[in-house]
């Protein structure tokens, strides 16, 4: 059972080093004709076309970075907090 066409799109374009290929790239790599590529990108939510090439959308880290410094706080206040009942 194989893949579809959409979810390989996917993948080969995030295997790319720089997570981006051109349209006719991208065609040769899953076997389907040029024209079926922006069909495939529209039903992917990872994916887009800026011109001719079809790029994997970049993922934010804000989430993770606001967990660190809200864990890195808290550490810090209750160091501060131990302190001072020394």
């Amino acid at each position: 059972m194989s893949l579809p066409k959409h979810v390989e799109l996917s993948q080969a374009v995030k295997a790319c080093k720089n997570k981006a290929m051109t349209i006719d790239d991208a065609a040769a790599e899953i076997r389907v004709p040029d024209y079926v590529v922006p069909m495939l990108v529209r039903k992917n939510d990872d994916l887009v076309i800026e011109g001719n090439v079809v790029m994997a959308k970049r993922e934010s880290n804000g989430p993770v970075i606001f967990t660190l410094l809200a864990f890195m706080s808290f550490i810090v206040i209750a160091g501060l907090m131990g302190g001072l009942g020394q």
